[in-house]
């Protein structure tokens, strides 16, 4: 009589799991403190990622580094305002014992390190992040900029993904959604900013996911195009998109966006 070996026991569930947790923890040292993935997933299936910055010999800050609320943001929830989005933002933010600085969400947190600060704060990113599924979208979105690229990208007659299917990786967030990615020998990544309003933190947060991008993919070839007449932007943000961008354009620059399609799109 034949003995079978059960798969299912504890001590392998165990090893699963912590197989699991081990390969999804990423930590990485910084000029000023530590960048941490941890295995939770927003929403939208990008990974949680934040920065934990020493203050002083028992204290340091960990913050969301301004993906939470750009990301609300991007959705067209307007969070700026004295709206129902808005006071549900504060009152989670409070129930979690967090701090708000303009696009930041953060909190102190004590040294030396415990692993279930770090962990509650992430689960607290997560469950405020769920508040893109409230139905009202306040804020206007560009959306006119997506539309433009896209079709300048099928009347260069390009193939390429885009939304969900438009995913590139960095070493530390293992899923960066793009609008557009095509699918030559040189990958080209399309970001296009359809949100409205102040873009400082927004394109802070992009500058450092660009970054992590191109530290993975070397070839990667990454764009931007936006619309200066209805964002609001200064020299100093349109100088972080020309720095971590080999293409940053406003998206009517028809002829310089096809040159650049023409070298980067086969």
């Amino acid at each position: 009589m034949k003995t079978i070996t059960s798969h299912l026991n504890a001590k392998l569930c165990e090893e699963a799991l912590m197989r699991f947790w081990s390969e999804q923890i990423y930590v990485k040292e910084t000029d000023d403190g530590l960048l941490v993935a941890l295995p939770l997933l927003y929403p939208n299936g990008v990974q949680v990622v934040l920065s934990i910055k020493e203050i002083t010999a028992t204290d340091a800050i960990v913050s969301d580094n301004g993906e939470v609320i750009s990301a609300l943001d991007g959705y067209g929830l307007d969070v700026s305002a004295k709206t129902t989005n808005r006071e549900l933002l504060d009152e989670k933010v409070k129930v979690f014992e967090m701090e708000r600085s303009g696009m930041e969400l953060k909190k102190s947190i004590k040294l030396p390190l415990d692993g279930i600060d770090i962990h509650l704060f992430g689960e607290a990113l997560v469950s405020i992040y769920h508040l893109i599924y409230r139905h009202e979208t306040d804020a206007p979105r560009a959306q006119h900029v997506y539309s433009y690229i896209r079709n300048l990208l099928l009347s260069n007659k390009i193939v390429f993904k885009e939304k969900d299917d438009a995913c590139i990786s960095g070493k530390v967030e293992t899923t960066i959604r793009v609008d557009f990615l095509t699918a030559g020998n040189i990958p080209l990544a399309c970001k296009t900013v359809e949100r409205r309003g102040r873009m400082r933190d927004y394109m802070e947060q992009w500058g450092y996911r660009w970054r992590d991008a191109k530290d993975q993919n070397p070839k990667l070839v990454r764009s931007m195009f936006y619309d200066p007449e209805n964002q609001k932007w200064d020299a100093e943000t349109i100088n972080i998109g020309r720095n971590v961008c080999e293409v940053f354009e406003p998206y009517f620059e028809t002829d310089r966006i096809n040159k650049a399609l023409s070298r980067y799109g086969e």
